[in-house]
């Protein structure tokens, strides 16, 4: 199983152009998988004045881990992937440049669709 840990700016791009992030993983993995987010994407959500955007993906079942580092959203999120081995979606250029470094697996959006990003 895949797991996939998505970023803030995936949840905003995925509601705002009204796109079902589970249909666009599944016709890529077309495995299982799980989708799932820190609590601090979460939380930039709500700093952003997007909660919209958040009482969406909380009502979507996504599913939000505690995962406490004294340090900032990016560099927590490639944490997690690096413990738990997961797949991390964002659109960020400069997080997926730091987390190929650390030879994390990342997706970003090729138009509607979903490709493994290139180092």
């Amino acid at each position: 199983m895949n797991d996939v840990v998505i970023d803030t700016n995936i949840m905003v791009y995925c509601f705002d152009n009204k796109l079902d992030l589970r249909d666009i993983l599944d016709n890529f993995f077309q495995s299982s998988f799980s989708v799932l987010t820190i609590k601090k994407c979460i939380d930039e959500l709500a700093n952003i004045k997007r909660s919209d955007v958040k009482s969406f993906f909380i009502s979507y079942g996504l599913k939000i881990v505690e995962f406490s580092e004294n340090k900032n959203t990016d560099d927590t999120l490639l944490d997690f992937c690096l413990y738990k081995k997961c797949i991390l979606f964002t659109e960020d250029r400069e997080l997926r440049t730091k987390a190929n470094k650390l030879n994390i697996r990342t997706l970003v959006f090729d138009g509607r669709a979903v490709k493994i990003s290139s180092k």
